[in-house]
């Protein structure tokens, strides 16, 4: 015990001399190269304007604001990925927006700004990032829905035989203040390591599938998928924890993901199956597909669970497997199969049952307010399997979802006790209808007919067809296998 009174000397000294802490270093990937989203526009009057630097506006929308924060504003920022900027159709239809109307309706003393940060493919050490940022921008709350896009990008990851639980027990030491303190001391060697070990992650998102044929880069790797789980549960314990240092409360959405209409994007078998069992395999397989476009169901499953005895984890053959226990009315069964097939996806394109459960894990342990997307849309599905009834594809709520979710946070703010309404429920409900209205008014059929548009690209890219070449400057086209 004697030993570690310098360090607890040295933690209590910190907090009395105010020491908050910085932002840890990320100890799995190189992001060095990330650059700030916002960027000063110039002044008017007392205030400074930031707006979302031009050149980030393929990934993101135009969004602006003032600081010092003008007086009885109730800034919000949205964090995420796709989702949070309403792809396929944009902002104006997002679940933020639909959080800012409820808002707005509650506080009508305030103004209420929700400031759209979600970014296209953006996975949670970029969303990380802006977090850190924007917390220098005097939110009064942050929102943050990330999840689906963890296994867009190429990076390595070395074996952790610990495990997320061991991992999740070791990050507290690195939020304590003399731990952040003495690390900032040596962040010089620590950059210079990264640079050498870990995987250079570019200044803007290099998905794997913007590039000819990058379905095909996929590959079952388990190292790797658990290295992604584990680096995602870091990433969402520093947002909670940069928050928390900046006393700014903090929601997170678990996601949501179409299992019921949404096929695997890419399946295949297993690499250690013998020549033998493969031919049987995909005999089996191919008569049970068969079968099932002649409407002999209980045939087509005899074939498909022969099938998945010698690869049980065929994403193809799961998803089979929930469609025909779900056409059979077996509906817990089918529930397990689809999830089986979205975890054993070899191109990962919706959160696994790991992701979900470390998001829950770190939220569970940090007691942080959560809304449960899933469990939203799937109360008000068929059956409870999440299918195309709320959701436009693979993992994007429609308008009305869109609109029940940004409600929903709304109402889990108001439960929490983090927001309470000026007026009355009768009045702000009133109040809620009159401007959504106004806002739905100013959305011609244009915007509609351009997300149609863009959901119709997403698809082509979700399967792999995307025509960008990846070039090297040395070496031209560049292998990623």
């Amino acid at each position: 015990m004697l030993g570690l009174l310098p360090i607890v000397t040295l933690e209590v000294g910190l907090r009395i001399a105010g020491y908050r802490g910085t932002a840890a270093i990320d100890p799995y990937v190189d992001l060095h190269r990330l650059e700030p989203l916002f960027v000063s526009t110039g002044s008017v009057d007392d205030y400074q304007q930031f707006a979302i630097d031009d050149s980030r506006l393929h990934l993101f929308r135009l969004v602006r604001f003032k600081l010092p924060k003008p007086e009885k504003t109730y800034r919000v920022f949205a964090l995420g990925g796709s989702t949070t900027q309403g792809e396929p159709f944009s902002t104006e239809t997002a679940f933020p927006m639909w959080l800012q109307i409820r808002l707005r309706a509650m506080l009508p003393s305030r103004t209420v700004e929700v400031i759209n940060c979600g970014g296209l493919s953006y996975a949670s050490y970029r969303v990380r990032a802006i977090c850190e940022e924007v917390l220098e921008y005097e939110p009064d709350l942050i929102v943050v829905y990330t999840a689906h896009n963890e296994y867009l990008e190429k990076r390595s990851y070395a074996s952790n035989d610990a495990g997320l639980v061991s991992s999740l027990l070791r990050w507290p030491a690195a939020n304590l203040r003399s731990a952040q303190w003495l690390g900032s001391r040596f962040r010089g060697s620590a950059n210079r390591r990264q640079e050498t070990d870990f995987t250079m992650m570019q200044r803007e998102v290099d998905a794997l599938l913007d590039y000819q044929n990058g379905l095909e880069d996929y590959r079952r790797s388990d190292t790797w998928m658990s290295g992604v789980v584990e680096h995602f549960a870091w990433n969402v314990q520093q947002m909670v924890e940069g928050c928390r240092r900046a006393d700014v409360p903090i929601v997170f959405c678990l996601p949501v993901a179409n299992e019921l209409d949404c096929p695997p994007m890419k399946y295949e078998l297993s690499p250690v199956l013998a020549d033998d069992d493969v031919e049987r395999f995909t005999k089996r397989f191919e008569n049970a597909v068969e079968l099932n476009s002649m409407g002999k169901s209980v045939e087509a499953m005899e074939q498909a669970m022969l099938a998945l005895e010698l690869d049980p984890q065929h994403a193809g053959c799961l998803f089979l497997l929930g469609r025909l226990a779900y056409a059979a009315g077996d509906f817990p069964a089918a529930e397990r199969y689809l999830q089986a097939a979205i975890d054993n996806d070899v191109c990962p394109l919706r959160a696994t049952s790991e992701i979900e459960a470390a998001l829950s894990l770190v939220l569970e342990t940090n007691d942080v307010a959560q809304v449960d997307a899933g469990e939203l849309f799937a109360e008000r599905s068929k059956h409870g399997i999440v299918g195309d009834q709320w959701l436009v594809d693979h993992i994007h709520p429609s308008v009305a979802g869109h609109q029940l979710l940004g409600e929903t946070i709304a109402d889990t703010l108001v439960a929490s006790g983090q927001i309470k309404p000026e007026i009355a429920n009768s009045d702000w409900q009133d109040r809620e209808q009159d401007l959504r209205a106004a806002h739905l008014s100013t959305l011609g059929e244009d915007y509609y007919h351009r997300g149609k548009q863009r959901l119709q690209g997403l698809r082509l890219w979700t399967q792999g067809r995307a025509k960008k070449l990846r070039i090297t400057p040395d070496t031209g086209l560049e292998s990623l296998n």
